[in-house]
């Protein structure tokens, strides 16, 4: 699992700071055996602390200039800045925590095999959920997704970087000569992106099929209809520990229990 041309992308901002000693770690902790390279991507890369985090858990920082920090920009930048030689990304959310029974490193082998062997696929959630409405396998506990499906998400599925890239640069113009409303100011284009999020809403997903109309998209088969079957899968995790600004009951038992810290005080 040492390849070249494959990274996970974490996107954040100075506010999500304080929780990402628990995500790196529950990274390092639960997803060990994955030697793929992690950039994390801030405008704010100079901050000390940061610094020092990044080099405890072999964090890679790509950084991108304050005016490409918008939540939708800032992951066409991260794009720009990886190398080249870069072909395939795992963006994540540095509010979404790897767990139990951590990374299962043969179905991500299996992944970009597939990714290596047929190019019309795009992209492969590593998680069945949001899942597949679709009863087609493609291959072994991969299912094909059919447009009625979620086929873009923020979450964590593995994606051609070029895709990925040029997907949100379309999506970004759209909204912009679109909903001219959405900005006037960088906040309310920001509000817009991240509340409404385009990106996985009926209108985006149109655009996806529009402009990629041959892209096959995959996701995890889920094993059985109990909860915990969305963690038999590649990439186990536990997703928005944070919702509006507030950081939830269950993360902060989690962040708890796994010996880590959350403490917004120490990052001011």
């Amino acid at each position: 699992m040492d390849r070249t041309d494959v990274a996970i992308v974490i996107n954040t901002c100075p506010k999500y700071f304080y929780i990402l000693e628990t995500m790196f770690g529950l990274l390092r902790r639960y997803g060990s055996n994955c030697k793929w390279p992690v950039y994390l991507v801030t405008e704010c890369w100079n901050n000390e602390k940061l610094l020092v985090l990044c080099i405890k858990y072999n964090i890679k920082i790509l950084r991108i200039d304050e005016a490409e920090s918008d939540f939708l920009e800032s992951r066409v930048a991260a794009c720009n800045a990886l190398p080249d030689e870069i072909q395939y990304i795992l963006p994540l959310q540095d509010d979404f925590f790897l767990e139990r029974p951590g990374v299962d490193c043969a179905g991500l082998t299996d992944a970009l095999s597939i990714l290596d062997e047929d190019a019309s696929v795009s992209s492969l959630r590593l998680m069945p959920c949001p899942g597949s409405t679709s009863k087609v396998i493609y291959k072994g506990s991969w299912n094909t997704m059919r447009d009625g499906d979620l086929l873009f998400s923020f979450q964590a599925t593995i994606w051609r970087k070029t895709l990925y890239k040029g997907y949100l640069e379309r999506l970004i113009t759209h909204c912009r000569e679109n909903y001219p409303e959405t900005t006037t100011t960088r906040a309310e284009w920001n509000t817009y992106t991240i509340s409404r999020n385009p990106a996985e809403t009926a209108m985006g997903l149109t655009l996806l099929k529009t402009y990629y109309p041959t892209s096959i998209h995959l996701c995890w088969s889920r094993k059985g209809t109990w909860a915990n079957a969305v963690y038999d899968c590649p990439w186990p995790y536990r997703p928005t520990a944070v919702v509006q600004g507030v950081l939830q009951p269950w993360a902060l038992d989690l962040i708890r229990r796994e010996g880590f810290q959350a403490n917004v005080a120490l990052w001011n």
